[in-house]
Order: C-alpha cells, then sequence, then structure tokens
C-alpha cells in the first residue's frame, strides 16, 4: 500500500495511503521512531447511523495546498451523499499534527454524521507495555511508553472515545456505531474518538482533528496550553504561511521551462524538506509498506550515497542554511579512520546491514562503499560554490574534509593507483567499480580544494595528485577497448584472479557527471550509447533502468529491469551537458508522467503498467529530479534561451 501523502515538521511525520488512513507516524526524529509501523489509523464515517469504511464507495481525490506542505484532499460517497473535504499539516514548529475536516451535505435532506478516529499505535515499535487513557483535565485520549506520550483529541470536542484491548478492538464498537467510554487499557491497545455533526440539507461544517507528540504528560499539557491559546484555526494558517515563504526562499527557474515541470520541481523541494530531520539526518523514505518484502525492514535510513545528491540540489536551489545540518550529522558519524559505513538511523547509529565484515575465504574487509565518503566531500565544495561559507568549512576541515581525504588517499590499490573494492551504488556485489572510482576521483579533487580554501596548501597538493592517480588508474584499467566503453568493474573471483564485470550499468555515467571526463569525450560518448541501447526500455512506460538483469523488484525478464526515475535522469544530465535539449525536456516530462496525483515520485515503477514499485516517495527521486531541472536551467542561460 504505497503512500498518498506525506506531512512533516524535521521532528515530526506522518504518511497516508489512498484509504485516508494514516500509516506510519515518526517521532522524535524524522524516520525514527514509526509509531504506526504500517498499522492503520482508520477514517469511518457513519451517515444516519450506516457505517462507512473509506475503502470502498469513495472517490477520493489527493493533492496539496499550493506551494505548501498542507493536504488537499477530497472523498465523496454519493450513495450518502456526503463530501469530506481534508487538509492534513503538522505545525511548523511544534510536533502537532492537525488535520481539518469539512463535512458536506450532498442532499437536501438534514444528516446526522459522526465522524470516527481509530488509531492502531505501537509506540516505540512495539505493542509491549503500551497504555492508552482519558485524560479528564486535557480532555483527550493520551497513548504513552516511555518517553513518548502522543495526546488525541477533538476541536471543539470529543463526543465519545473507548480504549480497549486488541482483541476486544474499537473497531467492533465503531461497527455498532457508538463508543463504551472505557477509560484506560494496557499492552496490545487500540482506541477510538468520534465527532457528531447535524448537518441541515447542503450544508456544510468543519472541525478539527490532532494529535499532540510529547514525553510526558507535563510536555503534553504545555504544548496543548499554546495550541488552544492560540487556537487549531491559527496554526493551521500560520502554518501554510511558513510553507510558502520557505518554498519563496528558492532560486528562480527560467519561465520559458515547462509549467508542469516547474510544478514538480516546486513539489520536489517540498518533499525533500519533509525528509529532513532537525539534527542532519535525510531519510530515504519513511514509506514501510516496503517491510513485508525487505526482509522486514525499510527505508527509514540516512544513505550518505542519497544525502549527497539531495544536499546538491537543495544548495543549488538556495537552501545552503538547511544544509549544513546534514554536514554536521557527518562530522558526527563519520568514523575515526575517515569512512562512512552503509547507512544510519537518524539518531546517528550505525543502521542495519547486509554487508559482511570478512571475505568468503574469511579476511576482514571494509563492509563499505566508498562513494558514500567520496560524495560527501564533494557535496561539501559544491555546498561552498553554492553558499561561500568559507568560515563553515574552516570549523569542520579537520573533523570531516582531513581524515575522508585521508582514507580515500590510503584506501588504494599501490600497483593500479585505484581504490581498492569496495560494495557498488546498488550495494549488491563488491570490486572496483568505475562508478566508485569516479567518485573518489571527485571527493579528492574537492578535499584538495576544500584544503586550499582552509590554507592546508600541502594536502591541497596531496589530495590533487592523487585524484590524478586515480583518474589515470580509471582510464588505463576501467576502459575496455574491445568493448568501446566503461566497464562496470574490476573484481577478485574465488581463486583470487582479477574479472571484468562487463555489465552495461546506468552509473557508468558518473565518468561524465562527476567531472573526470568531458561529456563529450569519446570514451564517455561510447559508454552512454551502450547504456541506451542495453536499459532503455523500448515498450510500456519506457525509462532507463539500472543494469542489465536487474532482479531487484524485477516485473519480467523481457526487461532489463524496472526504470528508475534516478538513472532516468542521469542520462537527461547527460543531454543537457551535450547541450541535446528536446531530449532531456521529453525525459523530465516522462517523470512528470510518473508523480502521483499529489506529486509524489516512486523508486522505480512496472514499466508494464507505470504502478510505483518499492517506495513512495523515495527522496533521491525528487532530489534527481530537481538536479536535472537545474541543470537545464543553467544550460538554457548559457545558450541564451
Amino acid at each position: 500500500m504505497y503512500r498518498e501523502a506525506v506531512v512533516a515538521n524535521s521532528q515530526m511525520f506522518a504518511n497516508f495511503d489512498k484509504y485516508l488512513s494514516m500509516r506510519d507516524l515518526y517521532f522524535p526524529y524524522v524516520g525514527q521512531y514509526n509509531h504506526l509501523s504500517g498499522n492503520k489509523n482508520h477514517l469511518i464515517v457513519c451517515v444516519n447511523g450506516e457505517i462507512s469504511f473509506l475503502d470502498k464507495g469513495w472517490e477520493k481525490s489527493f493533492g496539496y495546498k499550493k506551494d505548501a506542505l498542507i493536504t488537499d484532499i477530497k472523498a465523496v460517497n454519493y450513495d450518502l451523499r456526503i463530501q469530506l473535504n481534508i487538509n492534513d499539516m503538522i505545525h511548523k514548529y511544534m510536533p502537532v499534527y492537525i488535520r481539518k475536516l469539512k463535512v458536506k451535505n450532498l442532499s437536501s435532506h438534514k444528516k446526522d454524521v459522526k465522524i470516527f478516529f481509530y488509531h492502531d499505535f505501537r509506540l516505540n515499535e512495539t505493542t509491549v507495555g503500551n497504555t492508552a487513557l482519558y485524560h479528564p483535565d486535557l480532555k483527550g485520549v493520551v497513548h504513552y511508553r516511555e518517553a513518548t506520550y502522543l495526546f488525541i483529541s477533538i476541536c471543539p470536542e470529543i463526543s465519545e472515545y473507548t480504549i480497549k484491548k486488541k482483541e476486544e478492538s474499537s473497531i467492533l464498537e465503531i461497527e455498532n456505531g457508538s463508543l463504551s467510554m472505557n477509560p484506560i487499557a494496557r499492552g496490545d491497545i487500540d482506541s477510538a474518538v468520534s465527532y457528531n455533526i447535524e448537518l441541515d440539507g447542503n450544508e456544510e461544517k468543519e472541525f478539527y482533528y490532532y494529535i499532540v507528540a510529547g514525553h510526558s504528560f507535563d510536555d503534553i499539557e504545555e504544548k496543548l496550553i499554546k495550541l488552544r491559546a492560540d487556537t487549531t484555526e491559527h496554526f493551521v494558517e500560520e502554518t501554510e504561511i511558513y510553507w510558502k515563504a520557505w518554498l519563496n526562499e528558492r532560486k528562480e527557474i527560467k519561465r520559458s521551462i515547462d509549467d508542469e515541470i516547474k510544478e514538480l520541481y516546486d513539489r520536489s523541494l517540498l518533499i525533500i524538506k519533509a525528509h529532513m530531520d532537525k539534527d542532519g539526518s535525510i531519510i530515504a523514505s519513511a514509506d514501510s509498506s516496503i517491510f513485508q518484502r525487505f526482509n522486514k525492514d525499510h527505508y527509514a535510513y540516512s544513505w550518505p550515497r542519497d544525502n549527497s545528491f539531495i544536499v546538491m540540489a537543495l544548495d543549488r536551489a538556495g537552501y545552503g542554511h538547511a544544509t549544513k545540518r546534514f554536514f554536521e550529522f557527518c562530522v558526527r558519524t563519520l568514523t575515526k579512520k575517515g569512512y562512512f559505513l552503509q547507512k544510519y538511523l537518524p539518531d546517528g547509529s550505525f543502521g542495519s546491514s547486509w554487508h559482511p565484515w570478512i571475505d568468503e575465504k574469511g579476511n576482514p574487509q571494509l563492509p563499505i562503499q566508498e562513494d558514500e565518503t567520496a560524495l560527501v566531500i564533494w557535496a561539501l565544495f559544491s555546498h561552498y560554490q553554492e553558499t561561500k561559507d568559507v568560515e563553515f568549512i574552516d570549523r569542520i576541515y579537520n573533523q570531516l574534509v582531513r581524515p575522508a581525504a585521508y582514507f580515500m588517499m590510503n584506501y588504494r590499490d599501490r600497483e593500479t593507483g585505484l581504490p581498492r573494492e569496495s560494495y557498488d551504488p546498488w550495494e549488491e556485489r563488491r570490486g572496483v567499480g568505475t562508478y566508485t572510482c569516479a567518485t573518489v576521483f571527485a571527493g579528492l579533487l574537492s578535499a584538495s580544494k576544500l584544503a586550499h580554501l582552509t590554507g592546508n596548501l600541502d594536502e591541497a597538493r596531496k589530495f590533487k595528485d592523487v585524484a590524478e592517480e586515480v583518474r589515470e588508474g580509471i582510464l588505463k584499467y576501467l576502459y575496455d577497448e574491445s568493448e568501446n566503453r566503461f566497464i562496470r568493474m574490476l573484481y577478485r573471483d574465488s581463486s583470487g584472479k582479477i574479472k571484468k564485470d562487463k555489465t552495461v550499468d546506468a552509473s557508468l555515467m558518473a565518468v561524465f557527471f562527476t567531472g573526470l571526463l568531458p561529456p563529450d569525450d569519446y570514451r564517455v560518448i561510447n559508454t552512454v550509447n551502450a547504456i541506451r541501447e542495453k536499459l532503455w526500455i523500448d515498450e510500456g512506460i519506457k525509462g532507463l533502468a539500472r543494469f542489465e538483469n536487474d532482479e531487484y523488484h524485477r516485473i519480467s525478464e523481457k526487461y532489463p529491469g524496472n526504470p528508475w526515475i534516478v538513472t532516468t535522469m542521469w542520462l537527461a544530465d547527460w543531454y543537457i551537458a551535450v547541450e541535446k535539449i528536446d531530449e532531456a525536456v521529453e525525459l523530465l516530462r516522462w517523470a512528470v508522467k510518473r508523480k502521483s496525483q499529489a506529486g509524489l515520485l516512486a523508486e522505480q515503477y512496472n514499466p508494464e503498467t507505470g504502478d510505483p514499485i518499492s517506495v513512495t516517495p523515495l527522496t533521491w527521486s525528487h532530489a534527481a529530479f530537481c538536479y536535472t531541472v537545474q541543470n537545464l536551467n543553467k544550460k538554457l542561460y548559457e545558450m541564451g534561451i
């Protein structure tokens, strides 16, 4: 069940499915902890005693209010003659989720309407030791476990409530049309609250449902005092103003670029911002629907690779002040030996991994993807280019740039000058990859420039010299003359013999986008031609796959793999670089066609139906789209178009 809408504020994040159910609720970090873990917080409607869940009989449309991270959702039941207009939001800085509902009677006859809100929380991602109670002073239901408290209420007031053990289920009471007012339960529990409305013919009324997150009863009460003093209406109003002001900070995009492309660009910036935590991490996706299909794991992690591409897009959009926190997060998570591990939780702890620390013979090996270390330094120099904040660079140089650069400089094969083995960008195979080597070249060259900025001239020369050695090694060992293109990687077989992996892989486009070679170099052109020939999907929705015979969620062996937003945008970037503008714009329009109703981009798509596969949204997909739009914008200025 893919997500149709997201709202967030850097410490609280919520996802919604196509039935308007909240499916993920994160607090106190964006991406940690998920207090629903895919369970459904239902919205259920009762009209004149007839119960209606929103999975049947309702026509729904999903969108956002213009230039804001506030949903604009419409649901109509023509049999019941009832319409719901819904705005979901999380306050601009307080962990307060608000759902504004307008309920309209579409008939000329009076209707008695009851709206139920069902809750199936797993606080701190467990059903063990949860408690929920009705709080008479606060006038709402509190779910709590350890230092996590979720307070639920309605403005103007709750009509009914119930709290039950899951085995008894609050859903049964909802189906009977009334709640028992049971005041407390513990363990594996659920709850519900309701609001009663009398509507005359064609009348519309509105009310607010809200969840306040905190760490104690006192904390909840303090937040409620502010919410009720300022009013829910004001919270909604000031949050909408904030988002419009935030988006207005972006750098201008040329008017000649299609309106639909610009609209998705703006939406993508907001979606990216939603996935950024106050402490600097940026999660790949908060969509927990992947959980059952991904070895009981998810994408709510901070990958240095994804994040590097994301912050470069944000920096170029004009949000350098926001990306600083990511680099500070990197300072905290970089190992003392100068490399990043695979991925991190938003609190900075090491995330789950499938990379072994020993090889097949039991010898130690670093379980890393070296591009993640290299890209962070590349992204940091890009950050400086956009912000010119040398003071920030100087402050973190010793803690981030120097150890990472020395690691890249030393973690190399002395004979070839290339980086030693690590995992590829798709995290599936280990070797000496062209993509990874190109990112190390870019990382070392960026480290050299950052060293020069901070007065470390000897290091600047060292890092530059090694970058050139890596470049020479790539051209000598990873460009295959018999294939007339770059190969994916070198690797050692079980006997220790070095082999060539000649699989065509979209990540080979790193040889141009890292600046290793000009985009019109014959070796780049040959490689891109091979990528287009082997990975472009000619049927169905089209688009570019990751690599030949990509089995990750593969739909059919007739395709090389499924089309990804990221890889298709890399091809568009090359078209822009060689001034094939029409081809690039066509790929941007392809991405626009892939967006959901509300403007969300998935990781990959079914090549036949166009349905999203894996997670929706994927933050990197939105960043890749933004980066390509920025490349197009810059090129059009250069060409005077």
